[in-house]
């Protein structure tokens, strides 16, 4: 579009209290989450970094990684560490505990972008509830992320007032790639979903007919 690249960010920061360990290294089909992630995002994307500590698999020691900024709650500390580290760039946050994430919605997501967005948060519920993880942020959007950091202001549904910031709803067939597992029963029923699901999410997964040969749309970035 602009010119601007978009990178990829998945945020691993979390403490995973209520599923009691990492979730970011648990595993689906022998692979861990925070890998197959990665994977997905760098089918899509130039480049795809870490943000939080942790442990990570050593298939991904290759890729880099940056510390959240201390003293800010919440995804923030690790969305705006990324852009203070790589302020060129625009991106695509996802976090760690969303396995059903697809390359269909990645495109989908991708595709909502246009001239003066700053800001892609979709919302799924009927209640106006936003998604600011497994969003797309600008780089324009980086001086509205410091000033919430200097406010203290750390819910990123916050963005949702500012000029740039849209909220569109993704397809019905794509709505659980922004599913979160945050407990070990989540986690189970997740995994029961796995199979009674495999055939629409066959669908879900299939490639967008506008995407060039990076898997970006094929207008560019």
């Amino acid at each position: 579009m602009d010119g601007v690249p978009v990178w990829g960010c998945v945020l691993i920061g979390g403490k995973s209290r209520r599923m009691g360990r990492a979730k970011h290294l648990l595993e689906q089909d022998g692979i861990t989450w925070i890998e197959r992630t990665v994977c997905l995002l760098e089918t899509m994307v130039e480049q795809v970094v870490i943000a939080g500590a942790g442990e990570l698999p050593r298939s991904l020691s290759s890729i880099p990684r940056v510390d959240d900024v201390p003293g800010i709650g919440g995804p923030l500390a690790g969305i705006l560490a990324v852009f203070r580290r790589y302020p060129q760039v625009s991106w695509l946050i996802t976090a760690c505990d969303q396995p059903e994430i697809s390359p269909a919605a990645l495109c989908w997501l991708l595709e909502q972008r246009q001239p003066g967005v700053m800001a892609i948060l979709p919302s799924l519920a009927a209640d106006g509830r936003l998604e600011p993880l497994f969003a797309y942020y600008d780089q324009q959007c980086h001086h509205l992320l410091e000033t919430m950091a200097a406010k203290r202001a750390f819910r990123l549904s916050g963005l949702r007032t500012e000029a740039g910031v849209i909220t569109p709803q993704p397809p019905l067939r794509l709505q659980c790639c922004w599913r979160n597992v945050n407990t070990p029963q989540e986690l189970a029923q997740n995994r029961g979903d796995q199979s009674s699901h495999e055939q629409g999410r066959d669908q879900a997964y299939g490639m967008c007919p506008s995407q060039g040969a990076s898997g970006l749309p094929a207008d560019g970035v």
